[in-house]
């Protein structure tokens, strides 16, 4: 992508320089179409600029694990844990793609990979004016570990914003929806009667959010060493969007544990049953280094929740992630 920027750059200074001579002969003419058709820098150059497919092997660490894509439901959650998240990806040149990535967190006392995901996706590759992408994630819980898995089954996200103004204006749609049955073996002491019964808890869960943004990308070119670069892209973000929670228990003592049973802490938000409203302000800052085939990624997401709430407010998503292309 660099070097096509600054072939781009060349071929326009020299059209440039050919544009202020006055005349040409009928032999530089020939001389000139001759050199511009054969020769094989300009052909490396548009072979530059035309999308190529390609795969690429990645892997995160972070303390997200609602949404893949939506920063804004990774922001809901009130439990922070460490994930980290190997993936491998398709890109074809037409802008279709194809991801797959596992899930590896600590509960419990230990460590193992609690769920995968598969995600579809559908970017613009040849405009110059907009930049746009389309995405759906489907998420597969292991057997035995819906504790520790995300509440979300089906994230679909799409992302759309200018590229031509300095700073560039843009909105994100999100819907994240997902349904789960847990059952737990209760062994209790009721009105002084040793109890065991095992406890049904279905869940259903939904979530739309909108965001309106800003952001502006800095790049820079040879920063630590010949052929590398980095772009720095700082962002402003004002979402909005609606939650819609439900959960039913079914046992002999449903009511009598109505609160008792209620599900994990880390659901946060996401609980709330609201109406469509202003959620939050939020700021994030990707930074994205490129050297060779490898890609280094540090992205930090700052979220302010503006309802009245007795839970925090403010909550901070961070990820680091290292990606190899070929």
């Amino acid at each position: 992508m660099v070097k096509g920027l600054i072939s781009l750059l060349f071929v326009l200074v020299t059209f440039s320089g050919f544009a202020q001579q006055k005349t040409y002969t009928k032999s530089e003419k020939a001389t000139l179409d001759s050199m511009f058709k054969d020769d094989a820098f300009l052909n490396m150059m548009k072979d530059a600029l035309k999308p190529k497919s390609y795969f690429l092997v990645s892997a995160s660490l972070g303390n997200s694990y609602f949404s893949v894509k939506n920063k804004r439901i990774e922001a809901s959650q009130l439990e922070s844990k460490l994930v980290f998240t190997p993936e491998v990806s398709y890109a074809h040149k037409s802008g279709f793609g194809l991801a797959a990535g596992a899930f590896l967190t600590s509960f419990n006392g230990r460590s193992d990979f609690y769920q995968f995901s598969l995600t579809p996706s559908y970017s613009l590759t040849n405009n110059r004016k907009i930049s746009a992408t389309l995405s759906y994630t489907r998420f597969f819980r292991r057997k035995g570990y819906d504790d520790a898995a995300s509440p979300i089954q089906n994230d679909v996200f799409g992302t759309v914003y200018l590229k031509k103004p300095w700073l560039q204006p843009g909105i994100s749609l999100g819907y994240s929806e997902g349904r789960s049955t847990t059952y737990k073996y209760i062994d209790t002491v009721l009105f002084t009667v040793r109890r065991t019964f095992t406890d049904t808890a279905k869940t259903r869960i939904s979530s739309f959010s909108v965001s309106a943004f800003v952001q502006h990308s800095f790049e820079f070119l040879d920063v630590l060493k010949k052929d590398d670069g980095i772009s720095i892209t700082p962002k402003i973000l004002v979402n909005a969007g609606y939650n819609k929670y439900s959960e039913k228990h079914y046992n002999p003592y449903s009511a009598f544990f109505k609160r008792i049973l209620q599900r994990r802490k880390s659901l946060g938000r996401l609980q709330d049953d609201t109406s469509f409203e202003l959620q939050s302000l939020a700021a994030s800052l990707d930074i994205n280094y490129l050297v060779g085939k490898f890609a280094f990624e540090p992205q930090v997401y700052l979220d302010y929740y503006l309802p009245e709430t007795t839970d925090k407010q403010f909550t901070c998503i961070f990820s680091f992630g290292i990606s190899y292309s070929f």
